[in-house]
């Protein structure tokens, strides 16, 4: 068999806190008898044994650990579930391993990531997780890769807490057509932070999918628009040519927005400000001036009071019209200590009680609009909460 017939091509994988190039990620393919690359037929079928697939990708890795020899460049490399505890297996019958074959390169194994594809494996999650905890052990770096599409769960996710997650291309785009998927990444980039792992963006092919995965928490970012996979190496300073200055103008606008925010809150604030939060207890509820809210801007949409435990005292009034508002008597005793910012409320008045306090932005179904939640406790302990949509 032919040294070059199977050929890793390297894409440059961006770091957004060190502002260049420090990984690639090796794609395999294949030469055909032409000289032509083509993609290799083992990769896309599902009949192929773990065994024979791992044979194919320790001659790609063998290839591919040759151009970041003289670098202190990561290197992606792809891995199913069934090789992972391939690998697994492998260590404990004391065969050639994928640290043996990394360590016979001089190259430490932390500079290698293996990425857990999405495919499905033969294995239960608890012992992919196993295999994926020794390859950590040994010192790769691992990703978890296509977080996102249809095979990906959040089971695997839990069990293996990669070092970085990847998120999946159609899910990216997906993001910037409909707004419930930019709920999605939200979601995700939450999950990264508790987990501690950072967040790569793979499949960039566009401005507006750069600013998209940054302000999605990015940390790593990937796609043709910072560069192709190529079997050459990466001018990696006209790589950060392109991307610095996207970076910068990104930046800018959202240094507008935030000023922008704050401005907004300063008004609806003062506008709050003038109001007198009073509250007189009658039978089992309490009883507040929803016009005095409703007429002081558009924005606000709902008024409520809860009192300290979260639990709704007063009618649910809720704009109807420019001028008007229904009561809704139903929502009486129902509690709403478990929406995120109850208790970010909570915080914020044992912080500072003499004034509003303003919640971060969520998604809010019905409206179908961002909303924040503005609130503040009056004298006699009762939660003022007052719903403003944002345009």
């Amino acid at each position: 068999m032919r040294t070059n017939h199977y050929v890793p091509l390297l894409q440059p994988i961006f770091s957004v806190e060190e502002q260049t190039v420090v990984a690639y990620e090796s794609l395999g393919r294949k030469r055909d008898d032409l000289g032509n690359l083509v993609a290799v037929p083992e990769f896309s079928d599902p009949h192929v044994s773990a065994l024979r697939m791992s044979i194919i990708d320790r001659q790609l890795l063998g290839l591919a650990l040759t151009k970041i020899q003289s670098t202190k460049d990561l290197l992606f490399v792809n891995m199913s579930p069934d090789q992972v505890i391939l690998e697994y297996e492998e260590s404990r019958s004391n065969t050639l391993p994928i640290s043996d074959l990394v360590n016979s390169y001089g190259i430490p194994l932390n500079q290698i990531v293996i990425e857990i594809t999405e495919k499905s494996g033969s294995y239960g999650t608890d012992v992919l997780a196993a295999g994926v905890e020794l390859l950590r052990e040994q010192g790769f770096g691992i990703a978890l890769d296509d977080v996102g599409s249809e095979s990906s769960n959040l089971e695997r996710l839990g069990a293996i807490k990669p070092d970085i997650i990847k998120i999946d291309l159609n899910l990216l785009k997906k993001s910037i057509e409909k707004r419930e998927y930019q709920s999605i990444l939200e979601y995700l980039k939450q999950i990264s932070l508790s987990i501690g792992s950072q967040l790569l963006f793979e499949g960039i092919e566009t401005e507006e999918e750069l600013y998209r995965a940054i302000s999605s928490g990015a940390s790593l970012l990937q796609g043709y628009f910072l560069g192709r996979p190529s079997e050459q190496n990466h001018d990696k300073r006209s790589i950060c040519d392109i991307v610095v200055p996207h970076l910068q103008l990104y930046h800018e606008m959202k240094r507008r927005e935030v000023a922008t925010e704050i401005e907004f809150e300063k008004q609806i604030k003062s506008k709050l400000n003038s109001i007198h939060l009073k509250t007189i207890k009658l039978d089992n509820r309490v009883i507040i001036d929803p016009h005095s809210f409703f007429k002081l801007d558009s924005h606000i949409k709902r008024v409520y009071v809860t009192d300290w435990q979260g639990t709704q005292v007063s009618p649910y009034y809720e704009r109807t019209s420019e001028t008007g508002f229904s009561e809704n008597l139903l929502l009486i005793q129902k509690n709403w200590s478990y929406m995120p910012f109850f208790y970010k409320h909570v915080k914020q008045v044992f912080r500072d009680t003499d004034n509003w306090q303003v919640s971060d932005p969520y998604w809010d179904k019905e409206l179908k609009k961002n909303v924040i939640v503005f609130s503040r406790v009056n004298e006699l302990g009762y939660s003022f909460f007052v719903d403003l949509t944002l345009d």
